[in-house]
């Protein structure tokens, strides 16, 4: 592989991947964040416990460009069907998966089912040895962060930006909250008349049919974000 200093897009171009597949994906010709402890990057990049921390980095970075972005580690969702890595919460809802080179990438596809079902946007971050296999397994809306290592560390390289979810559902989407958040949100709308007494299912469907999409996403976002916010007041304490 190319080093980044040999030409803009010189180190997207992997074994593999042809040009075709690559064009129109890249972002720029710079790695977005280096990680510590360089003399050990080879085996971190082929290790997620190497990447996230590194990963972390990136978005806290972020997240000091936009305040109001709180941070979620191994959320999960659609009731226990799936976990992912890290997800932030802003003015999206943006689901970040870990596939660093020692993952196997046999759940990649039901996992990406799933996350396309709940976020408003995905990024894999993705070793080099699973970068062809993995265009083929996630939608192309999906963004893609590029893991290397070199001499700097590990390193995260723009492959491609996540665009908007075209086929959000929202009946997924609303599984991420409690059920007296759901009551509370179907309250404010004078719409928990009947499933006050019912289980998380049918106050779940409430919220469906009162509220559209775009008021969920909303609703949601409000929550996590709460819960994170109250979650680190309580560990600072």
């Amino acid at each position: 592989m190319a080093n980044g200093g040999e030409g803009k897009d010189a180190h997207f171009m992997l074994e593999g991947v042809t040009e075709t597949e690559t064009c129109g994906f890249v972002q720029d010709g710079g790695s977005i964040v280096a990680a510590v402890s360089p003399g050990s990057a080879r085996e971190s990049v082929d290790r997620d416990m190497g990447v996230r921390p590194v990963l972390r980095r990136y978005l806290d970075q972020q997240q000091l460009a936009c305040p109001d972005t709180v941070l979620i580690e191994e959320l999960g969702l659609c009731q226990g069907l799936a976990r992912i890595d890290l997800a932030t919460v802003s003015s999206v809802l943006h689901g970040y998966e870990i596939k660093s080179n020692r993952d196997r990438l046999s759940r990649l596809a039901s996992q990406a089912e799933t996350y396309s079902r709940v976020f408003d946007r995905v990024t894999l971050v993705v070793g080099t040895k699973h970068i062809k296999a993995a265009l083929k397994l996630v939608p192309r809306w999906w963004g893609l962060l590029l893991v290397r290592g070199d001499v700097e560390g590990v390193l995260l390289d723009p492959f491609r930006p996540a665009d908007e979810n075209p086929g959000q559902d929202p009946r997924a989407l609303v599984e991420l909250l409690w059920r007296d958040e759901a009551l509370e949100l179907l309250a404010r709308h004078n719409a928990a008349g009947g499933v006050r007494s019912k289980p998380r299912p049918a106050v779940w469907d409430r919220v469906c049919e009162a509220l559209d999409l775009t008021q969920i996403r909303s609703a949601v976002r409000y929550r996590l974000r709460t819960r994170a916010e109250t979650s680190t007041s309580a560990s600072l304490r």
